[in-house]
C-alpha cells in the first residue's frame, strides 16, 4: 500500500505526516539527541527483546549489550542457519554417499557386470570431518557467547544449554575417535572405505532444535501431549489386540489340505466347510501387524479376502475392525491431541507473551529513570518518557517495516507530549496488529464521458465475474481441444493455436484497459491484478515467440515443416496453456471461503518454520538410525531370492527404496509416511534381518510421524483457519455497523507468526507481575 504523501513539518502544529523515516528524522531536527547512549541502548535493546519474545535477564553493560546485539544481528544468525545447514547436508556426502544416479540395487547390480564397481562417488577421506569440525567449533563459540552473555546462574537453569555443550563435548569427543579408524579398513575390491558409527551424526538435529526459541516450545509442547496421546495409544492397542486374538480364534479353522504338506502352497477343498484358515493370522505377532496395517487401509481389502471369499459375514468383522479403530479412535486422537496441543502451546505462548510485555515494561523504565532528572511527569504525578525519546530509540532498533510505519504514525501524533507507562506500551501494542486496512485510493479522472463509462464499467464487480468466466471459458474449451484434437495439435494451424492467440489477445487488452483506466496506485493494490498481468506477461513473450517462429496462425499452412525452429510448437502450446491454467486462479478471489483457504495456505507457509524444522529433525534422525541397521541388508544380490511372493518386495521391484545412503532412506521414510503399500517394507525387512523386532523401527516411524506429527501439524492448521475466519467475520461486521463502504477500503487479515494465532486467547499480565520479574533482573540497577 502506497503511503501518505509527506509534508513539511511545522512546530506550530506539532504533528509530523510523512512516512517514517521523515519523521525521525524531523524528530531529531526538533529535538536534538541528549538521552544518555548507555540508557538508550538498554532501551533499544529491550525493544529488540520485545519484538523477538526474548528474555531480558542478560548481562546489561555496554560492552555485553554492542555484544549481545551482534549476537542477534540477522548475518550472525543467519550464519549460525547456514552452518547448521551445512553440517546437516554432509550426511549426503559422508560415506555412504547419495551422490549417485540411482539407489536402485538391481541395476548397479547389472551395470557392475561382475566387476563389484559402483556408481558411488565417496569424498576424499577427511574432506568431510574437516567441515564438521569447522561447524562444530562454530557452535562452540557460539555456545561460549550465549553463557556469557546470559551468566553462570541462568545457565545452570537452562536444560537446553546443559544439553547443547554436552552434546558439543560428545560430538567433538566421537570425531576425535572415529577420524583415526576412518580411512584404515577399505572395501575388499574398491577404492571405498568401510563406514564406521558415528554417533555424533545422531545428535545433529539438536544444533537446529536449540537455534529457535520456538522450534523449542513446540518441542515441549508435544512432549506434554504424549501422556494424552500414549492413553489413547493404549485403548487402540486394546483394540487391535482383542481383534487379534478374535481373528486367530476364528480364522484358525482348516478347511482344506496342503500339498505335500507344504503350508505355504494352500489348496482349497470343501466350500461348505464350517472354517477358514487364513495365514495371516497363524501367529501372533503376524495377526498383530496385519490388522496394524489395515488400520492404516494400505492392505484393504487385500487382507480380508480370504476370509470373506469363504463366508460373506466374516465381512463384519473386518468392517467393524475399521469402523472402531479407523473412523472413532483415530479421530478421538486427532480431537484429543487438538485440544491439548493447542493448550499446551497457548500456555507456552504465553510466556513468550509476558517476556514481551516485562521486555517493553522494561525499556520503559529505564527511559523513566533518565527523565526524572529533568522532573518530567505526567498529570497523574507518574512517570513518563518524552516522545522524542521514544523516536531516538525506534531510530535505532530493527523493526519490520510496516510495525515502524504504524508506530511513527502514532508518535508523529504527539510530537511534544510524554507516555507514561501505559501509553509506551501501546505505542508497541501496534508490533500485533494481524490486520492492515487498506484504503482504495482515487481512480484517474477523464474529462470524455465514455472514458468515463469505460472505468466505471470496469471498476465494477460485475466485470470481475465476467474476467473469470471468460477463462473458465478458455480451461473448458482447452479441455475438449485437448480430449477430441490431440493428434494435430502439434499442426501449426491447428485450432488450439488460433484459441491461445486469440484468448492472448483478449487478456492482454484486459490487462491493458485496467491499467489505464483505474490507475497505477489502484491496479498495484489488489493482488489478484499483479497474478493476472505476471500471467499474462509470460503468456504473450510465449505466443510473440510461436507468432516469430511458425508465423500468424490465420495463415491456413502448416509450416511446421518448412522452417528452421529453435523450439517445437508442441512445447511453445503446452508452456501456453500451462500459463492458461493459473489464471483460473483468479476465481478464487471470488469465493470467500476459497480465497480464506488459500491464504490459510500462504500463512501456514510462512509460520510453518518451527514444525517445517521438526520434522527436518525427525526425518534426519530415522534416516540415520535406519542407516546403520538396515545399510545393504535388502541389496539385489543377496536378497532377490528371500521370500519372494506376490506383492512382495522382489516382486513390486522396489530395489531403489532402501536404506544404503541418507538419500535413498528419506525417500524410504517418506514411503511409509504416506503408509500406501508400507506392509511391504514391514515384512521385506522382517525377512532381510530373520527377526520380528526389525517391524519396529517402520511402527514407531509411523507412530511419530503420522500419529503425533500430522496430527499436530492439522492442529495448526485448524487453529489457523478458525482464527482467520473469525477475525476476517469481526472485521466484516464492525465495518458494517461503521456503514463503511466496501468500495473504499478492504482488509487484509495476516496471521505474521504462530504467536498471532493464539493472541486473543493470551491474558494480559499484570502491572506487579511485571515489576516483580524485572526487580529478579540481576545485572539491571533502576528502582520499579
Amino acid at each position: 500500500m502506497e503511503g501518505p504523501e509527506t509534508e513539511p513539518l511545522t512546530a506550530s502544529t506539532g504533528s509530523i505526516q510523512g512516512n517514517s523515516h521523515a519523521k525521525i528524522a524531523a524528530a531529531q531536527e526538533l529535538f536534538p539527541e541528549e538521552d544518555d547512549e548507555d540508557i538508550l541502548l538498554q532501551a533499544v535493546v529491550f525493544v529488540e527483546d520485545a519484538i523477538h519474545y526474548r528474555s531480558i535477564h542478560h548481562r546489561v553493560d555496554r560492552r555485553s549489550l554492542r555484544l549481545y546485539r551482534l549476537y542477534y544481528s540477522n548475518w550472525v544468525q543467519w550464519g549460525m542457519y547456514a552452518a547448521i545447514s551445512v553440517l546437516l547436508v554432509l550426511a549426503f556426502f559422508e560415506r555412504p554417499s547419495s551422490l549417485s544416479y540411482t539407489s536402485d540395487t538391481q541395476t548397479l547390480f547389472i551395470n557392475r557386470n561382475g566387476t563389484n564397481q559402483t556408481n558411488q562417488w565417496d569424498p576424499p577421506c577427511g574432506v568431510t570431518e574437516s567441515i564438521e569440525l569447522f561447524c562444530l567449533l562454530i557452535f562452540l563459540a557460539d555456545f561460549v557467547v550465549k553463557t556469557y552473555l546470559v551468566g553462570k546462574e541462568k545457565f545452570l537453569k537452562s536444560p537446553w544449554l546443559i544439553a547443547y555443550v554436552l552434546i558439543l563435548l560428545v560430538s567433538l569427543l566421537d570425531w576425535m575417535a572415529t577420524l583415526g579408524v576412518l580411512c584404515i579398513v577399505p572395501v575388499p575390491g574398491t577404492s571405498h572405505y568401510r563406514s564406521v558409527l558415528r554417533i555424533r551424526r545422531f545428535f545433529r538435529p539438536f544444533f537446529l532444535l536449540q537455534n529457535s526459541s520456538l522450534m523449542k516450545k513446540t518441542v515441549n509442547c508435544i512432549k506434554r501431549t504424549l501422556p494424552e496421546i500414549f492413553a489413547v495409544l493404549v485403548l487402540q492397542f486394546l483394540h487391535v489386540y482383542f481383534f487379534t486374538i478374535v481373528g486367530m480364534l476364528l480364522f484358525s479353522e482348516p478347511v482344506g489340505s496342503t500339498a505335500g504338506g507344504n503350508n505355504s502352497s494352500w489348496v482349497p477343498v470343501d466350500p461348505g466347510a464350517t472354517g477358514v484358515s487364513d495365514p495371516n493370522f497363524h501367529s501372533l505377532w503376524n495377526a498383530f501387524i496385519t490388522l496394524l496395517v489395515l488400520l492404516t487401509t494400505a492392505n484393504n481389502p487385500d487382507v480380508t479376502m480370504t476370509a470373506y471369499s469363504h463366508n460373506r459375514l466374516y465381512a463384519v468383522y473386518f468392517i467393524l475392525f475399521l469402523a472402531i479403530g479407523l473412523y472413532l479412535l483415530f479421530n478421538m486422537m486427532t480431537a484429543v491431541i487438538y485440544n491439548q496441543f493447542r493448550g499446551y502451546l497457548q500456555s507456552s505462548l504465553q510466556g513468550s507473551f509476558f517476556r514481551r510485555r516485562v521486555a517493553v515494561r522494561a525499556a520503559f523504565e529505564v527511559l523513566s529513570q533518565q527523565n526524572k532528572e529533568v522532573e518530567l511527569s505526567t498529570n497523574s504525578g507518574g512517570d513518563c518518557v518524552r516522545v522524542s525519546t521514544i523516536y531516538h530509540v525506534i531510530e535505532k532498533v530493527s523493526l519490520p517495516k510496516s510495525a515502524e510505519r504504524r508506530i511513527t504514525e502514532k508518535l508523529g501524533r504527539d510530537m511534544f507530549g510524554t507516555y507514561n507507562a501505559a501509553q509506551f506500551q501501546a505505542v508497541f501494542d501496534l508490533l500485533d496488529l494481524d490486520y492492515q486496512v487498506h484504503h482504495r485510493p482515487p481512480l484517474p479522472a477523464f474529462r470524455h464521458s465514455w472514458l468515463q463509462f469505460l472505468q466505471k464499467m470496469i471498476a465494477h464487480r460485475y466485470f470481475e465475474y465476467l474476467c473469470c468466466a471468460v477463462a473458465l471459458s478458455n480451461i473448458l474449451t482447452v479441455s475438449i481441444l485437448l480430449t477430441i484434437e490431440y493428434d494435430q495439435l502439434n499442426a501449426t494451424n491447428s485450432d488450439l493455436e488460433l484459441l491461445n492467440f486469440v484468448f492472448v489477445v483478449y487478456y492482454l487488452v484486459e490487462q491493458c484497459l485496467k491499467f489505464v483506466l483505474l490507475g497505477w496506485r489502484y491496479y498495484r493494490i489488489r493482488k489478484t491484478y499483479i497474478f493476472d498481468a505476471l500471467v499474462t506477461f509470460g503468456l504473450v513473450i510465449v505466443e510473440v515467440m510461436t507468432l516469430v517462429e511458425y508465423g500468424s496462425p490465420f495463415s491456413g499452412l502448416d509450416r511446421k515443416d518448412e522452417v528452421e525452429t529453435v523450439i517445437e510448437l508442441w512445447d511453445l502450446i503446452r508452456i501456453t496453456n500451462i500459463l492458461i491454467m493459473f489464471r483460473l486462479l483468479r476465481v478464487i478471489s471470488l469465493f470467500k471461503t476459497m480465497s480464506l483457504v488459500l491464504s490459510t495456505l500462504l500463512d501456514l507457509i510462512k509460520n510453518m518454520r518451527a514444525f517445517a524444522g521438526i520434522l527436518v529433525v525427525i526425518y534426519y534422525f530415522f534416516a540415520i538410525l535406519g542407516i546403520e541397521i538396515f545399510s545393504g541388508v535388502t541389496n539385489y544380490e543377496t536378497f532377490r531370492t528371500v521370500n519372494v511372493t506376490c506383492g512382495s518386495y522382489q516382486q513390486l521391484n522396489y530395489w531403489a527404496n532402501n536404506f544404503n545412503d541418507f538419500a535413498s532412506a528419506l525417500v524410504v521414510l517418506w514411503d511409509v509416511m504416506v503408509v500406501n503399500n508400507w506392509m511391504v517394507f514391514l515384512f521385506a525387512y522382517k525377512d532381510a534381518l530373520s527377526t520380528g523386532w526389525a517391524q519396529l523401527f517402520f511402527i514407531v516411524w509411523w507412530l511419530v510421524s503420522v500419529v503425533v506429527y500430522v496430527n499436530c501439524f492439522i492442529a495448526l492448521v485448524l487453529e489457523n483457519f478458525i482464527t482467520k475466519w473469525d477475525k476476517s467475520n469481526a472485521i466484516k461486521e464492525e465495518q458494517e455497523d461503521e456503514g463503511r463502504s466496501r468500495t473504499l477500503s478492504f482488509t487484509e487479515v495476516r496471521v505474521e507468526s504462530v504467536h498471532h494465532l493464539f493472541r486473543s486467547g493470551l491474558t494480559e499480565p499484570k502491572e506487579e507481575e511485571l515489576l516483580e520479574e524485572i526487580r529478579k533482573h540481576q545485572h539491571l540497577e533502576i528502582k520499579v
